[in-house]
């Protein structure tokens, strides 16, 4: 378990051809846009190093399968998440590749 405090900000990663912007907001909020388009909002919650994301709305949201469950690293600019859990197939594509901070 890390000490580190989840970070909040705008992100990007890069998945085939695509590469999104996220916006992590303090209160367990986080939207993910492409094209300047909002295609899924999600709410999270974080206890120690234990991320739980679950969409609630959006083109691209899948709230049906519930909570995915990652483990989160931040090195410097990077973070970094490990699968622990996720029912909602193309999520954890986004949470395999590192997301840079943008600012």
């Amino acid at each position: 378990m890390n000490d580190q405090v989840f970070p909040t900000g705008k992100f990007t990663y890069t998945v085939g051809e695509y590469s999104p912007v996220v916006d992590i907001y303090e209160g367990g909020k986080i939207t993910l846009s492409l094209e300047g388009e909002i295609i899924v909002i999600s709410k999270y919650q974080v206890t120690g190093d234990l991320l739980e994301v679950e969409d609630v709305e959006g083109s691209y949201a899948a709230p049906e399968y519930g909570a995915g469950k990652y483990r989160w690293n931040l090195d410097g600019n990077t973070l970094t998440f490990t699968l622990v859990e996720d029912k909602m197939p193309p999520r954890p594509k986004s949470f395999a590749v590192p997301w840079h901070r943008v600012e």
